[in-house]
C-alpha cells in the first residue's frame, strides 16, 4: 500500500531533512502524525501490506512500502530487475528514522577517500555515489526482567594505607527489580554482523513508534535471522549490566560473581528475555567486481561510515615506479657505488618485512572465513563461544572493530617496499645507482653472513604460520611465495658462506630476493583486496523468523 498526497493523489515520501512525508509531484507535506490519524485502523494491525523485491541472483529480499523500480541489488550489486510480489508482513514494534539525508551519506564517503590514491576509479565516479540506498534494517531488541527483591551479596576490598595491606570482606544487600536497557543485533542474514558492529551504536532517543510512512521513498530488509540466535549473547549483556551497576553502587567494594551466566541468573533472580524487531536506518552502496563485492555502509542516525576499500593495482604499481624512477634519476648522478653483499643484505631485509605483511592478511582473511565475529552466522559456533559478546547498541562485539577495520594504512609500508623493489632492479642493471645508500652502507659486506644466517630462522616461522593459515582458507595461493622466501634465503646463506670472489653469484642472490619480494607484495595486496571484498552472497536458502503472513 503506497501513501498517496491529498492533494494530487501522486506518491509521497518521507523527506529525511524535514522528518515529514512530502509529494514528489506538487510539494504537499504530511507529518507522520497526521498520517498516523488518517490511518489509524491500519496502525492497529499486526501487519502491514508491502512490495517485496526479490533477487534472482543471490535471493536477496527487500521490502518497499509502495512499486518501485528496482534495477540493482543492494547484497550481490547484480544489474538486473529484480521480481516484486505483494506480501503481509509482521509489523516492526519500534522504529529509528533516517537522521542523514542520501547527500549527507555521499558527503561522507568521498570525506573517507580523501588521501587515498590507490582506490578503484569507479569508487570517485558521481554516477557511482548515486547508488547509495536508504534501507531499514531489521534488530533484535532484548529486555530482560528481573523481579523486585533483595540480594545478599559479598564483596572484598584490597588497598595499601601507610605501611600496610588491607584485605577486607564485606556483605553487600542490593535491592532489584525491572528491566534491563534494549540490547540490539542485527535480524538480518544478509546483513554481516562484523558490517553492524563497525557502524554502531544507534541512539535509542530517536527510537519511536513503528509507522509505515517513515518507510516512504526507502527499503527495508526482512527479519531473516532466529530470534533465539543471539539469546544467550543478550544475557550475558545484561548480568554484565547488572553488576557493572552494583559494583558502581559498591564504590571501592567489589562484588563477588559467580563463575558460570547460570549461577549469575540464578543469583541476580534474571529471568525471561523479551525479543521484539525494530527497523534501523543504514546507507548501503555496493560495489561489484566479478565474483567479490564490496560494501560502503554508514549509519543513517549518527553518520558513522565504514568501507570495503580495495587497491587498484595499475595505479599502486604506477605510482610506485615513478617514485622509484625518480629517485634512481637522483642517486644514481651521486658518485659512489654499493657492494653487491649489501645489496643482498638490504633485499634480504625487505624480503622479511613483506613476508610479515603477507602473513598478517592471511591472518586476517582466516578471521572472515571462520565467520568468528559473526553472530548471525550459526557455523563456527565453538569459536563464537570464545568470544564474549561486549555490545554497545547494535554491536556484536567491540574487538571486531579492531579486526575488522578496513583501511589502507599498511599500504604505508608497502609502498616504500615496492619503490626500493623497483630502485633495486634498476640499480642492478645500471651501475652506480645506489650512491647514497652505498656511502650509508660501506664496509658493511662482512655482515652479509650474518644477517642471511639470522634471517632465515625469521623466514621459516612467517613462512610455517602463512601455509597454516592459508591451507584453512578458501584463497590458497599464499603458499607459493611462504614456499620460495625460506628457500631464497636458505640459497643467500649458502652463497654467504662460499665467500665467492665473483660478484654475479651476490647480484643474483640480490634478484632472487628481489623477484621472492615482488611475489610477496603482489599476493599481499591480491589477498588485501580479497579481505576488503566479500563473496556476492547466497540467500536461496536462508532460515530464521518467520515473516509470512
Amino acid at each position: 500500500m503506497g501513501i498517496n498526497c491529498p492533494s494530487c493523489g501522486g506518491k509521497m515520501y518521507f523527506d529525511i531533512g524535514k522528518q515529514m512525508l512530502k509529494c514528489a509531484y506538487c510539494d504537499t507535506t504530511k507529518t507522520i502524525e497526521e498520517y498516523k490519524s488518517v490511518n489509524e485502523a491500519e496502525e492497529q494491525k499486526m501487519t502491514y501490506d508491502s512490495v517485496v523485491y526479490t533477487c534472482r541472483n543471490c535471493g536477496a529480499e527487500l521490502t518497499a512500502p509502495d512499486e518501485q523500480a528496482v534495477a540493482y541489488c543492494s547484497y550481490c550489486g547484480s544489474e538486473q530487475m529484480l521480481s516484486a510480489k505483494h506480501e503481509e508482513l509482521l509489523r516492526p514494534k519500534k522504529i529509528i528514522p533516517f537522521k542523514k539525508t542520501k547527500k549527507q551519506a555521499k558527503n561522507a564517503y568521498e570525506a573517507a577517500l580523501k588521501g587515498k590514491l590507490y582506490v578503484p576509479k569507479e569508487f570517485k565516479d558521481p554516477q557511482f555515489l548515486e547508488g547509495f540506498r536508504g534501507i531499514y534494517l531489521p534488530y533484535f531488541s532484548y529486555e530482560a526482567h528481573v523481579p523486585e527483591k533483595e540480594v545478599a551479596l559479598t564483596g572484598s576490598a584490597h588497598y595499601t594505607s601507610g605501611k600496610y595491606d588491607y584485605d577486607e570482606d564485606y556483605n553487600v544487600n542490593v535491592s532489584l527489580g525491572g528491566k534491563t536497557q534494549d540490547v540490539n543485533f542485527d535480524a538480518s542474514a544478509a546483513f554481516d554482523d562484523t558490517l553492524a558492529n563497525e557502524i554502531a551504536p544507534f541512539q535509542e532517543k530517536d527510537l519511536t513508534e513503528f509507522h509505515e510512512g517513515y518507510l516512504a521513498g526507502l527499503y527495508a530488509d526482512k527479519a531473516t535471522t532466529a530470534g533465539t540466535t543471539y539469546i544467550q549473547a543478550a544475557e550475558e549483556l545484561a548480568v554484565e549490566s547488572i553488576y557493572s551497576e552494583i559494583n558502581k553502587a559498591a564504590g571501592k567494594v567489589t562484588v563477588d560473581e559467580p563463575d558460570t551466566l547460570p549461577e549469575k541468573k540464578a543469583q541476580l533472580g534474571v529471568g525471561a528475555i523479551d525479543c521484539e524487531v525494530s527497523y534501523f536506518p543504514v546507507w548501503f552502496l555496493t560495489w561489484r567486481h566479478k565474483d567479490r563485492v564490496a560494501y560502503s555502509v554508514m549509519n543513517g542516525q549518527t553518520g558513522k561510515i565504514t568501507m570495503d576499500i580495495p587497491v587498484n593495482k595499475k595505479m599502486f604499481f604506477l605510482f610506485a615506479l615513478a617514485a622509484a624512477a625518480v629517485l634512481f634519476i637522483i642517486l644514481s648522478l651521486l658518485p659512489a657505488f654499493i657492494v653487491p653483499k649489501t645489496m643482498c643484505s638490504i633485499a634480504a631485509i625487505i624480503l622479511i618485512i613483506s613476508s610479515i605483511l603477507l602473513h598478517n592478511e592471511i591472518k586476517r582473511i582466516y578471521a572472515r572465513e571462520s565467520h568468528i565475529y559473526d553472530y548471525g552466522d550459526t557455523t563456527h559456533t565453538a569459536k563464537k563461544k570464545e568470544m564474549k559478546a561486549k555490545q554497545a547498541s547494535g554491536a556484536a562485539s567491540a574487538q571486531t572493530t579492531t579486526q575488522k577495520k578496513k583501511s589502507h594504512g599498511w599500504i604505508g609500508w608497502l609502498i616504500p617496499i615496492a619503490y626500493i623493489v623497483i630502485f633495486f632492479f634498476a640499480s642492478i642493471l645500471f651501475e652506480g645507482g645506489f650512491a647514497l645508500i652505498g656511502n650509508l652502507f660501506s664496509g658493511s659486506g662482512n655482515a652479509f653472513p650474518f644477517i642471511f644466517a639470522v634471517a632465515l630462522p625469521i623466514q621459516l616461522v612467517f613462512s610455517v604460520f602463512t601455509i597454516i593459515n592459508a591451507s584453512r582458507i578458501q584463497k590458497k595461493t599464499a603458499i607459493i611465495p611462504a614456499i620460495i622466501a625460506p628457500l631464497v634465503i636458505f640459497a643467500g646463506i649458502i652463497i654467504a658462506f662460499s665467500n665467492s670472489p665473483y660478484d654475479y653469484w651476490y647480484y643474483g642472490t640480490a634478484i632472487a630476493c628481489l623477484i621472492a619480494i615482488i611475489l610477496n607484495c603482489i599476493s599481499a595486496i591480491n589477498y588485501f583486496n580479497y579481505l576488503t571484498t566479500r563473496p556476492v552472497p547466497n540467500f536461496f536458502r536462508r532460515e530464521g523468523a518467520n515473516n509470512e503472513k
